[in-house]
C-alpha cells in the first residue's frame, strides 16, 4: 500500500522553483514562485509567452500542486518587439509549416500583440498544435484559444482498440495504466513514476480519434 505525504507550502515553493530553475529556458530570478495552502502563483516578467506557458505547466505538474494562478507579464526584448502585421504574418506561417496543424481550418487575428486563433479541427492535438505555433512567436504577449475540436463519432470499442494500441508497449515511466470508455469519455488510471508520465499517457488519450473527454485518474508513485 502506498502512502502519499502532503507536501508543506514551503516544500512546495521550493520544489516548483527549483524545477523552472532547472529548466534551460528560463534565467534565474525570471519566475517568482509563491505558494498558500497548495495554490501556487507564478509572478514576474518573461520574454514570451511560450514562457508564460511552459511556467505554468511545470508548477501544474508538480506533485502537490492543487491549482495554479499564472500571473507572469509577457514583456519582448525591445529588438524582438514587431508590429501587429508582422505578428499575424509570422503566426499565418508557423501555422503553414507546422504538419500537424491543418492551416485551412485555423484563422488568426492579431491585436496589440494578442493573437486570437478560432476555426474547427477533428483532434485535440491538432488544437494543441495550433495553440503551440502562434505562443512560441516572439513578440506574441497572449493567445486566445477560440478553436473547436469537432471529432467525428466512433464507438467505443473502436476508441478502446486504438488506446490499447497506443499505449502498448508502455512508456518508459509506467507501471501499469488501464482504461476504460464510455460514451467518448476515456477515463485513465494505474500507476506512473512521474507527472511527466501521467501527462504523456493522457496526451495520447486525446490524440485518439472520437475521444471527446479525458479523466486523468493515475497516480504519480514518484521517483
Amino acid at each position: 500500500m502506498t502512502v502519499s505525504v502532503e507536501r508543506t507550502d514551503m516544500q512546495l515553493q521550493e520544489e516548483v522553483a527549483a524545477q523552472i530553475g532547472w529548466d534551460p529556458r528560463f534565467t534565474p530570478g525570471e519566475v517568482g514562485v509563491e505558494v498558500d495552502q497548495g495554490i501556487v502563483t507564478l509572478r514576474g516578467t518573461v520574454s514570451s509567452y511560450q514562457k508564460l506557458v511552459a511556467a505554468g505547466e511545470i508548477a501544474a505538474s508538480t506533485n502537490g500542486a492543487k491549482a495554479v494562478a499564472n500571473d507572469l507579464i509577457v514583456q519582448p526584448p525591445e529588438q524582438a518587439d514587431r508590429d501587429d502585421t508582422a505578428i499575424a504574418r509570422a503566426v499565418r506561417w508557423a501555422l503553414e509549416w507546422d504538419a500537424e496543424v491543418p492551416d485551412e481550418r485555423v484563422r488568426c487575428v492579431v491585436r496589440d500583440g494578442v493573437v486570437t486563433i478560432s476555426g474547427a479541427v477533428e483532434h485535440e492535438y491538432q488544437h494543441s498544435a495550433a495553440v503551440s505555433a502562434a505562443s512560441r512567436l516572439h513578440s506574441v504577449r497572449r493567445v486566445i484559444d477560440a478553436i473547436r475540436v469537432e471529432r467525428r463519432w466512433r464507438s467505443d470499442a473502436e476508441i478502446c482498440m486504438d488506446l490499447r494500441a497506443s499505449l502498448a508497449p508502455p512508456l518508459p515511466g509506467v507501471e501499469m495504466v488501464g482504461f476504460r470508455c464510455r460514451s467518448g469519455l476515456v477515463v485513465l488510471s494505474g500507476f506512473v513514476r512521474t507527472p511527466g508520465d501521467r501527462l504523456a499517457a493522457e496526451r495520447i488519450a486525446w490524440s485518439i480519434p472520437g475521444v471527446r473527454h479525458v479523466l486523468n485518474s493515475i497516480v504519480t508513485r514518484g521517483r
